[in-house]
């Protein structure tokens, strides 16, 4: 890994005794262990140290942060008293559908894979043959165009399923399609989403305890869409001033950082954020390097990170 050039490390799911294993959770020993290492081989610093440093333009192509996004409960639970450990603050970038009775589904989706398959593959196995019963023809169109693109390229820890899951999902299904081949599999392996969200994310007073200790929570949309590059410029305006207003009155403070959703935005999200006064903004992904805008700073996923780790 060792990328010469300034950047931020990108945290999901992490495991315990309450929060059961998924692809590419970490445990409380994993992320001790990652932390120790990326301090050996990079300047590990907080985020309101980054935040300053990059303001004043004195940010080194050896120094990195931490984010951490979706206001998952696990990361509570599990990471925040490693980061208390190390005397790290890190940043928290939230999307607000998370804290009412109607959370967008991608994390909930994401916890029935965990919880009713005996592996990822096996959930993929089911989905695929039931988004080809749709339209067989329409699949097989689909599948070839697939087969001739390096999709999601700048993700390399993804499988090849995981791209074709990814594919389906956002380039054919859309989300009205996708949303109801998903209730048909929970409601088949009987899967009952209010049992199970309890435990998915922090609550509001967890995330203020994680603002009054010095950690920076910044925008990640309302609602999460995968794709926000295809949202009209009014859709997306919604989704940011709804994140913001939520946030700002959770926190009480003015936000003035974010992450984009999957790593997916265009111009018209760039300017939204601009004229919101947000002054940094974070990639998915470490694809491209280069930092275009204070929006455009790139992530590497932990994954990765992991893999060389353990190399």
């Amino acid at each position: 890994m060792n990328h010469a050039v300034t950047h931020s490390v990108m945290f999901h799911h992490f495991h315990d005794e309450i929060h059961p294993p998924a692809q590419g959770s970490l445990s409380e020993s994993n992320f001790r262990e990652m932390l120790s290492w990326l301090g050996k081989n990079y300047s590990l610093i907080g985020a309101n140290d980054y935040k300053n440093k990059f303001e004043s333009g004195i940010l080194s192509n050896a120094d990195i942060c931490l984010s951490f996004d979706d206001a998952l409960k696990c990361q509570y639970d599990v990471a925040v008293p490693v980061l208390e450990e190390f005397g790290l603050d890190a940043f928290f970038f939230v999307y607000s559908s998370a804290f009412t009775d109607n959370p967008d589904y991608l994390e909930i989706y994401r916890y029935f894979r965990t919880s009713s398959f005996d592996n990822i593959d096996e959930f993929y196995s089911d989905f695929f043959v039931i988004v080809e019963q749709l339209d067989r023809e329409a699949f097989t169109n689909h599948k070839s165009l697939y087969k001739k693109m390096d999709y999601l390229l700048e993700f390399p820890f993804y499988s090849e399923n995981d791209k074709w899951f990814r594919y389906l999902r956002d380039q054919y299904l859309g989300s009205v399609r996708y949303h109801e081949v998903m209730n048909k599999m929970m409601s088949v392996h009987g899967f009952v989403v209010d049992d199970e969200k309890k435990n998915l994310w922090m609550s509001e007073s967890e995330l203020r305890t994680i603002h009054q200790n010095g950690h920076t929570v910044g925008l990640h949309s309302y609602s999460h869409p995968t794709q926000m590059s295809k949202l009209s410029r009014l859709e997306q305006e919604i989704e940011y001033n709804k994140n913001y207003e939520h946030l700002s009155k959770v926190t009480g403070n003015l936000i003035k950082v974010m992450s984009h959703p999957c790593g997916d935005y265009n111009q018209d999200t760039l300017d939204i954020l601009n004229s919101m006064g947000i002054v940094m903004g974070f990639r998915s992904s470490m694809s491209i390097t280069d930092i275009n805008s204070s929006l455009e700073i790139p992530r590497e996923d932990h994954a990765n990170v992991f893999k060389e780790m353990n190399q």
